[in-house]
């Protein structure tokens, strides 16, 4: 019996790409380090403050509506919610 799950398309598509990076590297290590350069240079070229500035800008934007539509929700189910308290009677 095989208990072992079978592996998903994209856990084989990134299975494929690692070891097709590891045979380039074993096999023409100039040519991945010269892309592994690349890589490194046009992720240090990128505008990261732009990025992360934009991202942090669309969250917040987002977020305010979510949170005041979340407080509203959560007050509409305390106002509706039945009386939890008993009243003892003498």
């Amino acid at each position: 019996m095989n208990t072992e799950t079978p592996i998903q398309p994209a856990e084989q598509l990134v299975q494929r790409l690692v070891t097709d990076a590891e045979t380039m590297a074993r096999n023409e290590p100039a040519k991945a380090m010269a892309v592994a350069m690349g890589v490194g240079l046009v992720l240090n070229v990128l505008p990261t403050r732009f990025l992360v500035a934009s991202v942090t800008a669309v969250t917040l934007t987002v977020l305010r509506p979510a949170l005041l539509t979340l407080g509203v929700v959560k007050a509409f189910e305390l106002c509706n919610s039945p009386a939890k308290s008993k009243i003892i009677l003498p």
